[in-house]
């Protein structure tokens, strides 16, 4: 019994400590070296419109479940509206989100009854 209480402590832990380390890489600014993510748009459920920066240049790309598709080749100067998060501001921990969706949800049930 001792072993199983054990083991799922264990499991618990590798998925806290991979989810850290995951969401810490994923939570970057979305680019790499000379690739830039300007912008993107939902399109549908599973598809999305981004306007990437190589370089100098500026292109439409389509992204979907069936691949990724030049769209075009954009010229002009664009502001990146991708949120950017600041390497010196902290930001919330889970707990600190979780205590304000349980406000939220206890204001939400006394609105209902």
């Amino acid at each position: 019994m001792f072993n199983a209480i054990l083991a799922v402590v264990g499991v618990l832990f590798l998925a806290y400590w991979c989810s850290r380390m995951l969401g810490k890489q994923w939570g970057m600014n979305a680019c790499s070296g000379n690739m830039k993510v300007l912008s993107q748009l939902q399109v549908g459920q599973d598809r999305r419109i981004l306007l990437l920066r190589t370089g100098e240049h500026n292109y439409l790309i389509g992204v979907s479940q069936a691949g990724i598709q030049l769209l075009a080749e954009v010229e002009g100067d664009f502001e990146e509206d991708m949120p950017q998060y600041p390497q010196d501001t902290a930001k919330p921990s889970f707990q600190e989100i979780l205590d304000k969706y349980r406000k939220f949800r206890d204001g939400k049930k006394g609105v209902d009854e």
